[in-house]
């Protein structure tokens, strides 16, 4: 979690009813409602699709590798180039079980999900302590 967030978590709601996602803080809070308590069993991808700024579907991918081979990247990049469009977009997360600090698989998920997309959404990380954006430096760090 990072410092700015308190420890409340949003309360859950189906996507579509889940406040609208204006900027980082936002989508930062509708992680936190989409995933409860952090703490996880096994690493996993949630993929958020958003219709304008509105939340409208979640897909949680468990047991994904720790760290991502180009076909799992690329096998996102294809799904999603059916999907995101001008009005569909996509947010990542990539949570997996342990401590805070970042990865070389945290990293290299972050990156990989990042050229997936144009952008509009950060990519976020999480481990059983924190939830975190992957900032410019941890993409330029994977690298």
């Amino acid at each position: 979690m990072t410092d700015h967030q308190s420890s409340e978590i949003p309360p859950l709601r189906p996507p579509h009813e889940m406040p609208p996602l204006t900027d980082q803080t936002s989508l930062e809070n509708t992680w936190r409602a989409l995933m409860g308590e952090l703490g996880f069993a096994v690493p996993q991808l949630w993929l958020l699709f958003i219709d304008g700024d509105r939340p409208l579907h979640v897909l949680e991918i468990k047991d994904v590798p720790l760290h991502p081979s180009p076909v799992e990247i690329e096998s996102v990049a294809v799904m999603l180039e059916h999907i995101v469009d001008d009005e569909h977009s996509c947010a990542f997360l990539y949570a997996r079980p342990g401590g805070a600090g970042r990865t070389a698989g945290d990293l290299a998920w972050a990156r990989g999900l990042a050229r997936t997309v144009d952008g509009r959404w950060p990519v976020h990380l999480a481990n059983d302590v924190e939830l975190r954006v992957a900032a410019p430096d941890d993409l330029a760090a994977a690298g």
